[in-house]
């Protein structure tokens, strides 16, 4: 479905904040991305999506996505592919909502830009989604402005609104960041079942290996822009060829003797 070939992203410093990097993705696959801030991880998937900040910039390289070259795509073109076909959660997305509209509203906005549906089963599609992010009192929270939610609830909110088109792939940077242990385990479950009934495929950056760990098919590890180690789960997290990787598992905490990576 994805395939980054060789791609290489400066600023305006021109120093590369992306390496030489190539990843693949297949449908319903969950790829994550691990390592410590400033290694590149982000800078990665806004590139996919042609959403880079000002000054970025794909010096080299392809991105494929279902065979189309991505970074020979026009604005328009992008338009039409984001939401619908590439979603994206951000690490901070509750701060996203528009604070003067109910959530209602923007969930009304987001399924009539990218999904041609009825607008009588816009509500229902959206409490679907928020009750898939146990956020139980949906109806509440649909008639809410974001400044009468929790943090919490925010980003949850967000993360529903990626997802509400059940995309072909879905980028998530560091989307559990802002929640609590408990939350994060029931959106990361809820991740996986979009993968299960959509076959959606997933690309997760995180600099948690013990999330990582449980949630994807296969693991890539950058360091200082570079893609430093890149395997199935179990090659990663069993035997890991670098010395960086091996650090990054050893910070992973352990309850009960056993290393959450390991459960």
């Amino acid at each position: 479905m994805l395939d980054i070939q060789n791609c290489t992203i400066t600023y305006q410093n021109g120093i590369p904040a992306v390496s030489d990097v190539s990843l693949s993705v297949s449908e319903g696959e969950i790829v994550s991305i691990v390592g410590e801030s400033g290694s590149g991880k982000t800078t990665l998937i806004r590139a996919i999506l042609g959403l880079l900040p000002p000054g970025g910039r794909i010096v080299s390289g392809q991105i494929l996505f279902e065979g189309m070259d991505l970074t020979k795509v026009g604005e328009q073109q992008m338009q039409d592919i984001r939401g619908r076909r590439i979603a994206m959660i951000f690490q901070d997305v509750g701060a996203a909502l528009d604070p003067i509209q109910r959530i209602r509203n923007q969930y009304r906005e987001s399924i009539a830009v990218h999904e041609k549906l009825p607008q009588k089963e816009y509500a229902p599609r959206a409490l679907d989604m928020l009750r898939r992010m146990h956020l139980t009192d949906s109806e509440r929270v649909m008639d809410a402005y974001p400044f009468e939610l929790s943090g919490g609830m925010k980003q949850r909110v967000g993360i529903a609104m990626g997802m509400i088109a059940r995309p072909k792939l879905l980028l998530a940077d560091e989307p559990t960041s802002a929640l609590d242990v408990t939350i994060q385990a029931q959106v990361v479950h809820q991740m996986k079942k979009l993968r299960d009934e959509y076959g959606t495929a997933i690309i997760l950056v995180t600099h948690n290996m013990g999330v990582a760990s449980y949630l994807s098919n296969r693991i890539g590890v950058m360091r200082q822009s570079k893609m430093v180690e890149f395997g199935t789960r179990d090659q990663v997290i069993y035997h890991p060829r670098e010395q960086y990787t091996k650090d990054l598992l050893g910070a992973v905490p352990k309850l009960g003797g056993k290393r959450f990576a390991e459960s």
